[in-house]
């Protein structure tokens, strides 16, 4: 496994993997845990870099995008920055106005990792994150490991135990491009297994609601253009990307998504055994499909429990596997 120094952060050296397995090569930094790229061949026998990075470490630091960052502790948003626990309220960071997004100011995607090479293909980071960081209870000991597999996928495991009951939804926020970085999305098919989202208000905040896909432009269930004319939603229309939830159907690891390019005849399969996935596509060039709880689930009943137990073990895995047609 090749490891070149990418950059200081804080006085630390930010070191960059590059994980092989003959068929598939990732890009893995220190800094966020962050794929910085994922170089797949294509059906024409070209190598396509198919996620999104920057060249630099400083554009990492000063960009909000999350490109290709590992979240936590708490993925997405939690609905004016606080929640209920065991009778007591918590308040964590607030960085979306009032709202916490992607684990407050100083979120996992900023933290210095751990890393430990296991094989060529395998890389696997660690970080604890002490009890009262942006707020949240307990000391959490988080593992992740990202493994390119024999067919052609990549792997990314999430553990993490707690010495005392918190809240946790780790997730990886890349951007996808089945056509590779250096085209646009045009024409690119989405296919998601989901027939309901998780409906939001003005501040993207969900309330324990629920909204049917049928008939409307969340329905992807049959593989359709992704980027189309968002004018028959007024929400979308307004803000000019698809940020949403979808509610997978399903349990256990199960296909819940795909991405398909005709220029390169590079599908891109989603596996996952989490119930929930952002869509985001507000950049123009890549999707983002975060596997998830779903977001605001600390103060929503009718969502899945985000609560980890002290002394239980949080585990959940998400494979991008690539296919030729």
């Amino acid at each position: 496994m090749k490891r070149t120094v990418f950059g200081t952060h804080e006085g630390k050296e930010i070191l960059k993997y590059t994980l092989v397995n003959g068929q598939m090569e990732a890009d893995v930094m220190t800094y966020g845990g962050t794929l910085t790229a994922l170089r797949v061949s294509a059906a024409d026998g070209k190598i396509r870099n198919v996620v999104f990075g920057y060249e630099t470490l400083e554009d990492y630091k000063s960009h909000t995008v999350y490109m290709g960052a590992l979240i936590g502790r708490f993925g997405n948003r939690i609905g004016d920055s606080r929640f209920m626990l065991n009778g007591k309220e918590y308040v964590v960071g607030a960085n979306e106005g009032k709202h916490s997004l992607h684990g407050g100011k100083v979120g996992f995607d900023k933290k210095v990792w751990e890393a430990k090479p296991l094989a060529d293909n395998c890389l696997q980071l660690s970080y604890l994150s002490v009890d009262g960081e942006e707020g949240f209870p307990g000391n959490l000991q988080v593992t992740v490991t990202y493994t390119l597999t024999d067919d052609m996928g990549l792997e990314i495991v999430y553990d993490a135990v707690s010495d005392a009951d918190t809240v946790i939804n780790l997730t990886n926020h890349a951007y996808w491009n089945a056509a590779g970085i250096e085209n646009t999305t045009a024409g690119m098919k989405l296919m998601i297994n989901a027939d309901r989202i998780t409906t939001v208000d003005a501040e993207l905040i969900p309330h324990n609601e629920f909204m049917d896909v049928t008939g409307t432009l969340f329905d992807f269930r049959t593989a359709r253009e992704f980027i189309c004319d968002l004018s028959a939603d007024e929400t979308l229309r307004k803000r000019g990307c698809y940020d949403e939830n979808f509610v997978l159907n399903g349990s256990g690891m199960r296909k819940v998504a795909e991405i398909y390019s005709d220029k390169t005849g590079l599908a891109m399969e989603v596996i996952s055994d989490q119930p929930g996935m952002q869509i985001y596509t507000g950049n123009p060039g890549g999707i983002a499909m975060e596997t998830q709880n779903f977001p605001n689930a600390v103060n929503c009943p009718d969502y899945p429990s985000a609560v980890l137990r002290a002394g239980d073990r949080y585990q959940t895995a998400t494979t991008y596997r690539f296919v030729l047609k």
